[in-house]
């Protein structure tokens, strides 16, 4: 699944990565006007002696939006409950295999690809103590296929699932019947993170709701034809469900604590963790602290207050963090799936012409802006698949940026300067309307920069844009509702087959559905529908790749760049692995000599 991040705007989707793995060897980044940037090695793993022990506390831009698994699309948020939740299955972050965790083995697999048997551990167990079974199983895909819970994103990769059942009564073997073929189930549903039913349903109320009730509550989205589903998803999508310790309960190696709104999220190791011996959770605490401003951020990383950041500017880790041994510190350049883009609301007037997105793709000067902004490290794409899977078609060509042919296009859409007030404006629906918008932000500094540049590029063409920040959860809430003109995002994108539908299906422009750009397109629907039935791996590239070509076509987005992420760490801690994985590193490996501990519990 696709998240939304915050540091760089956050989500998760899901492709197969078969990229150069960047973050497991040396390699560099190439800049016209800057040095090579060598990529982080993957280290062998270090944990002999390893001693428990320590906080690990790690910088955070905002808030998670929840930690509820089900109803968040916020890689702040998954980044956070990673360590409290777990799934059936799992994927190893060096070789991107799947491999079992809650599950015995990978599943059992019907010939017709309709049915897919689990056979669950027994000895799994939540952090209080009761064993997880399959009626946990059960109860949260339930959750998911709610139409009135804040699944939107989740829940449309459980579109083609009819129900899940305990094979013969066994409350440790699940199986999950499809409607219909799709190739990736076994990934979504070996993915999804677990939640508790004797918790989060103590009244048994899901147990009410049959499999064909919510099929149909679904297609009519009517909450008075399903008050009591209603009722239960309100419970769910309430922010105490997802803020609260005593619901906030997995089966991880970490519980939650604590959560102080607008200071810090408290997870604190769980002692009887059930899988011990298989994961490690050295740390006794991770902490994630907010701290917004990043040069705040960075004084308190050379200051030790922080131990573990997400460097947003370029410049702070390029120039300003030259010696991190000076400080205690060390750097990380890791390769991660994403792409950056510009997102244009296609609903909107102003952007509702392909000839318009196109004319705004070719007034970017993206290459500048990797070379000034960004140090260099950066590369540009043209789709919304990552560059580095055999999926991107390399075919497209790169759109150059041209000023000139910028204007011709716009002019060709019927925009011109009639007043000669200096802003090109068109006759909309019979009114004369000024090419005028505002991007939004989310305090973010290095997006800021970028929209800066972006907003003089257009206003030599006669367009005028502005530029309204905001705090990260209303950023959020603006782009799920589509209460806005522009702004720029990322997807962060996970390790699985690619399925596009969750970001440019258009039935996913609905609610608060992933497509918030509001793209809608049959021929690309058409195709997103195959790939999704297609189960031989060949055709389905060819198939994204034709589908490619429609997006690159339409413009619906301005896609700008793929980055590396910029880490800065404490030197004390040991087994630092840098994974080309979202979600790197993972805290719960990082170990402290006892001599080096600073904080005790």
């Amino acid at each position: 699944m696709k998240k939304t991040i915050a540091g760089i705007f956050s989500l998760m989707i899901i492709m197969t990565l078969l990229f150069t793995s960047c973050g497991r060897k040396k390699e560099t980044t190439e800049s016209k006007e800057n040095a090579d940037v060598v990529l982080t090695e993957l280290m062998p793993v270090d944990t002999v002696n390893a001693e428990e022990g320590d906080w690990v506390i790690k910088q955070e831009m905002a808030d998670a939006e929840k930690l509820n698994p089900t109803v968040t699309n916020d890689a702040t948020a998954t980044g956070i409950y990673i360590y409290i939740f777990e799934s059936l299955l799992d994927i190893n972050r060096e070789t991107y295999e799947l491999r079992p965790l809650i599950a015995k083995s990978l599943p059992e697999i019907s010939e017709d690809k309709l049915s897919y048997t689990f056979d669950l551990k027994e000895d799994v167990k939540f952090s209080d103590g009761t064993p997880l079974t399959g009626e946990d199983i059960i109860f949260t895909v339930k959750t998911i296929k709610n139409p009135f819970t804040d699944a939107q994103a989740l829940r449309n990769y459980f579109v083609d699932l009819k129900n899940v059942e305990l094979v013969d009564g066994n409350k440790y073997k699940v199986r999950f019947n499809m409607a219909k073929p799709y190739f990736r189930a076994v990934y979504s549903l070996g993915s999804m993170s677990i939640t508790p039913k004797h918790i989060l349903d103590k009244d048994g109320m899901n147990e009410k709701f049959t499999w064909e009730e919510l099929e149909e509550a679904q297609k009519s989205l009517d909450p008075k034809k399903y008050p009591e589903m209603q009722k239960y998803a309100d419970f769910l999508n309430s922010q105490e469900v997802s803020r609260d310790p005593k619901y906030v309960l997995g089966s991880g190696p970490y519980k939650l604590d604590k959560w102080t709104t607008g200071q810090s999220i408290v997870l604190q190791r769980n002692n009887n963790y059930w899988n011990k011996s298989m994961v490690p959770n050295f740390p006794n605490k991770l902490v994630f602290k907010i701290i917004q401003d990043q040069n705040a951020a960075l004084v308190a990383a050379k200051n030790k207050e922080v131990d573990h950041m997400f460097v947003i500017p370029p410049i702070d880790f390029v120039e300003n963090v030259k010696d991190p041994a000076k400080f205690n510190l060390k750097k990380a350049l890791v390769s991660e799936p994403v792409y950056i883009f510009i997102a244009w609301n296609n609903k909107s007037p102003l952007f509702s012409d392909k000839k318009v997105r196109w004319a705004l793709s070719y007034a970017i000067d993206r290459q500048t802006m990797i070379d000034k902004i960004v140090y260099g490290m950066g590369t540009k794409v043209q789709s919304p698949v990552f560059i580095e899977s055999k999926y991107y078609n390399n075919d497209l060509p790169v759109i150059e940026y041209s000023p000139e042919k910028a204007k011709e296009l716009l002019t060709e859409a019927g925009w011109k300067d009639t007043d000669g007030d200096g802003i090109i404006d068109k006759v909309i629906d019979g009114k004369k309307t000024d090419f005028k918008f505002t991007f939004i932000n989310n305090n973010n500094p290095k997006r800021k920069k970028v929209m800066l540049v972006i907003i003089e590029s257009l206003r030599q063409l006669g367009i005028q844009a502005d530029l309204q920040e905001y705090e990260w959860s209303v950023f959020l809430e603006k782009t799920k509702k589509h209460e806005y003109d522009a702004c720029y995002s990322a997807w962060q994108l996970s390790v699985t087959p690619e399925d596009p539908y969750q970001i440019w299906h258009s039935t996913q422009s609905e609610g608060e559905g992933s497509n918030f750009i509001s793209y809608n397109n049959p021929e690309s629907d058409k195709l997103i529908e195959q790939n999704r039935m297609e189960f031989d791996d060949n055709k389905r590239m060819e198939i994204l790749k034709k589908w490619q070509q429609i997006i690159y076509d339409d413009q619906p987005t301005t896609f700008l760049w793929t980055e590396p992420s910029r880490f800065i760490y404490s030197d004390r801690f040991r087994n630092t692995r840098w994974y080309a994985y979202p979600d790197s590193p993972l805290l719960n490996e990082w170990w402290t000599p006892a001599s080096a501990q600073r904080y005790q519990n």
